[in-house]
């Protein structure tokens, strides 16, 4: 498994080895269902983009129906390295949806990946892990795609299209049960209401009791529940005109965060020992309408999109026995978008697209911490012992409070509008020559305000023994009632040259900045209110302090993060190599400034986001997809990437100290070096049987190495992963066995720290079941 090159050159050999007679892969007439993943006809279409998808001059995966039954792709997390170098771990909770894509990713704050379901924007990533059904395709669009999609599209941009009801009539239900208590159950149902309007209407629920436990409740830590449902309504108002309007809800609730104790010397990991509550859930509304008026010149297309997410987080902070400290984090947020766009219709040589682009984000967080027993004594109490050993203290102070209760309100309203155009000249002096060219200026305005007001009950003694005398009197609540606000203007160019050799077979090289918004970091509210608390009261006692009493940094300073910054150049190969083999290979370099990291704040009890200096990435990526006889299919996805940091010093709080470390040349944490997936589809169709289809799949998915710090001193090495399914049909029922990480391969899925003291989540075990699924 450490050498993922060698599972590269066994799959492209055995690629190569059939060699098939023309006929052996017709379709039979009458067959409806037989349908192979390499010839596979997946509509696909794009309100702005003036290229063909299938001939973008960039790289694009495109997961068809087939693809997402066959590898059982139920959330985005499970397209990791299915596409070369995508990575979404499945760790934390569904909060925590971070997506990594050539080096490029973000943790916590902010998003650099963004996420269009039928072309309306989720605007915050904790809603990305959701429920995929009866998804008509996805496309990953790999690299900057700023100049179409704006500031979120750093490191790609992943839409999402679900069936119409005019492309499908029927009812779908299926009931799957495995091991580790899980149970799904899903329906949909299409139709046509009338020649001019369709209806269509599903839902689903999912569950599984847990994989790890928690051994201080002796209770399994991540249970899951989650339930939803999608309808949506297409009218075909005229020949020229369409609507289409959708609306989806996604519950969640969730035991979360089954992380243990990580030992850097032995490199093991202790069992979940948590004693306060962990938990998160969710609930997800999203509304989308899109209105097209097409002609024979152009299309006009109006999206309508909003988006209403609420949720809660109980998370214990310490993640072990102690009783330190936990956090309840709840969000609110409320989203509206409008999109614009026109698009020349025609088959000249000359393709055009106009666009305007706003919306606005409401966001509001409460993000209380509550400080208890030991977290007093071990964290708060030492800071005044410290002082305490001053011999020019008449008294000594002490903190009476059993529990301090940290509160922070935030809301961080962020608005924005964009101008974007592109144009495509195809023919360009010679025939199979092309430009694409296009500019989008990106103006968005981000706000915080932070409230909140706390009181600490400090005490003082004249001996140890001698009871503590109440000292608030002396001083007043702590408040911060701080509004602050930022501006970003952002030119984001992009321009590709192509040249096809043949309508199948084209090279191209491109060129685009991408660039992800800055923004306000919400986590690190107990941090400064410590540090305000700490100040206001010291300042009481200033007259017997051993120094000058130090003010806290302007909370404009500390919260605030800057935009982050690329460039990136590529060139690619796309060709069909013969009437059975596919194949794309991509080479990339990316150069980022002001580079996003997420790192822990000094006292260790919360994560911020940070700029950290320079990075650069560059690597390559391979996919080939081949008919090996008229049942079996096979795919390789391979990724390799590179990412390094060019300029950065890192900076941790040691016993009151601050160590340095040039991290110039370590890999950038979170993001894996290679991704490699390889797929084996055999669809057989039987006749004169008790059965009339068999079908059986397999995908090894490889990931590494991961480095989780920024001293690269923590890794995960390449390991692999094996899912399959196999399943039988007759008439309309399907019975089908499936199972995932058949290999039982323990690798760790996250790795991070608090107060210094590192932890992490195991990978999920051996999953194996049933499904029983009818279409009809």
């Amino acid at each position: 498994m450490k050498r993922p090159y060698l599972f590269i050159l066994i799959a492209i050999t055995a690629i190569g080895i059939p060699s098939l007679k023309a006929d052996e892969i017709k379709k039979e007439a009458n067959d409806t269902i037989r349908n192979f993943s390499i010839n596979e006809v997946v509509i696909t279409s794009s309100a702005k983009e003036t290229n063909n998808l299938r001939t973008l001059p960039g790289s694009v995966s495109i997961l068809s129906p087939q693809i997402i039954n066959n590898r059982q792709i139920d959330a985005l997390k499970d397209i990791s390295s299915f596409v070369p170098n995508l990575y979404m771990p499945d760790y934390g909770a569904k909060l925590t949806s971070a997506i990594y894509i050539r080096g490029i990713g973000a943790r916590s704050s902010g998003q650099s990946v963004g996420l269009y379901v039928d072309n309306a924007p989720y605007l915050d990533k904790s809603t990305f892990d959701f429920e995929l059904t009866d998804i008509q395709r996805i496309e990953v669009l790999r690299g900057p795609q700023g100049t179409l999609y704006g500031r979120n599209a750093m490191g790609g941009i992943i839409n999402i299209y679900t069936f119409s009801p005019f492309d499908y009539q029927g009812t779908k239900a299926s009931v799957s049960a495995g091991n580790h208590g899980q149970f799904k159950a899903k329906a949909s149902h299409y139709r046509k209401l009338s020649e001019t309007v369709g209806l269509s209407i599903g839902a689903y629920y999912d569950r599984h009791s847990g994989f790890f436990t928690n051994a201080y409740t002796g209770k399994k830590a991540d249970r899951e529940e989650s339930a939803g449902g999608r309808l949506k309504l297409d009218w075909r108002i005229t020949p020229s005109l369409t609507a289409s309007l959708s609306s989806s809800f996604d519950y969640t609730d969730q035991g979360a965060f089954p992380y243990g104790r990580y030992d850097k010397e032995t490199g093991k990991v202790s069992p979940i020992y948590i004693n306060d509550p962990s938990n998160y859930n969710r609930k997800v509304v999203s509304n989308n309408l899109q209105l097209a008026h097409q002609t024979d010149h152009f299309t006009l297309t109006s999206t309508t999109g909003f988006q209403f997410f609420k949720d809660n987080m109980h998370m214990d902070q310490d993640y072990d026995s102690l009783s330190i400290f936990t956090l309840n984090q709840t969000q609110r947020q409320r989203a509206f978008s409008e999109e614009l766009a026109i698009r020349s219709n025609t088959t000249n040589k000359y393709q055009w697209s106009f666009g305007l682009f706003g919306f606005y984000n409401d966001l509001h967080t409460e993000g209380p911490v509550t400080f208890k027993e030991d977290g007093i004594r071990d964290i708060l109490q030492p800071v005044f012992d410290n002082i305490n050993k001053n011999p020019n203290m008449p008294v000594d102070l002490y903190i009476m409070d059993q529990e301090l209760y940290i509160p922070g309100s935030f809301d961080t309203p962020a608005y924005g509008l964009a101008l974007f155009h592109q144009s495509t000249y195809n023919n360009l002096f010679v025939e199979g020559l092309s430009i694409t060219a296009g500019l989008r200026l990106d103006y968005e305005k981000q706000e915080m305000d932070y409230n909140a007001t706390a009181k600490m009950l400090l005490g003082a003694k004249t001996s140890p023994e001698s009871p503590a005398i109440p000292l608030d009197y002396m001083y007043a609540p702590s408040v911060i009632d701080v509004h602050t606000s930022q501006d970003f203007w952002e030119l984001l160019p992009k321009v590709s040259v192509k040249y096809a050799f043949t309508p199948e077979t084209f090279a191209y090289i491109t060129a685009a900045k991408g660039y992800r918004t800055g923004g306000y970091n919400v986590q690190l509210s107990a941090d400064v209110m410590q540090s305000q608390m700490q100040y206001d009261m010291m300042s009481a006692f200033e007259s017997m302090m051993p120094g000058k009493v130090e003010e806290p940094a302007p909370i404009e300073d500390v919260a605030a993060y800057k935009p982050e910054k690329s460039w990136n150049y590529e060139v690619g190969l796309r060709s069909n190599l013969t009437d059975r083999l596919q194949g794309e290979l991509t080479l990339f370099y990316m150069d980022v400034t002001d580079m996003q990291l997420t790192k822990f704040v000094s006292s260790g009890n919360g994560r911020i986001l940070t700029n950290a200096g320079k990075a650069r990435s560059f690597g390559a990526e391979l996919t080939l997809r081949a008919q090996l006889s008229s049942e079996l299919t096979a795919d390789v996805n391979y990724g390799f990437t590179h990412a390094t940091f060019r300029d950065y010093v890192y900076e941790k709080k040691v016993e009151g100290e601050i160590q340095s470390t040039d991290c110039e040349g370590n890999y950038i944490p979170y993001t894996p070096q290679h991704t490699l997936n390889i797929g084996l589809q055999y669809n057989k169709q039987i006749r004169g049987s008790f059965i009339d289809q068999f079908t059986a799949s397999a995908q090894f998915s490889g990931i590494g190495n991961i480095y989780w710090t920024e001293l690269n001193d923590i890794y995960q090495n390449f390991y692999g992963t094996l899912n399959a399914k196999v399943g039988v049909r007759k008439g309309i029922v399907n019975l089908n066995l499936w199972g995932r990480n058949l290999t039982d391969t323990n690798y760790q899925a996250f790795y991070f720290e608090s107060r210094n003291i590192p932890f992490i989540q195991l990978g999920k075990p051996v999953q194996f079941g049933v499904e029983v699924a009818v279409s009809f």
